[in-house]
């Protein structure tokens, strides 16, 4: 990789991290949320590995985003749970697709039209 591939590299990770952490903040502020006990950079480094995961999965709509690291910040191991990992990985489906409808779902099960 020549430098200026790795600094856009850097620049990219660096974009990731300073999100990341915005979103961190965002949820801290909301009082409605719980977080567990941890430091701050344990939970950075749950939610970077969870942002990672989606990224890998082509997940792109900020507000989907946002979501699944605010339920993987509020219940460590949201991510890996088997119900939502099956849902959203589904074969042939898109999983940003799949997500946004789990959530649909979940909306309309707690509003009780489900």
């Amino acid at each position: 990789m020549n430098s200026t591939t790795e600094q856009m590299c850097e620049m990219d990770t660096e974009k990731d991290n300073d999100y990341i952490w915005k979103v961190i903040h965002k949820i801290k502020e909301n009082k409605h949320f719980t977080l567990p006990e941890e430091s701050d950079e344990a939970l950075f480094n749950r939610l970077k590995e969870t942002y990672n995961y989606l990224i890998k999965l082509d997940f792109f709509k900020k507000d989907l985003i946002e979501s699944f690291l605010t339920g993987e910040a509020v219940t460590p191991g949201y991510k890996d749970n088997p119900v939502i990992k099956n849902w959203i990985e589904e074969e042939n489906e898109t999983p940003e697709s799949q997500y946004e409808e789990l959530l649909i779902i979940a909306d309309k099960k707690e509003k009780g039209l489900l």
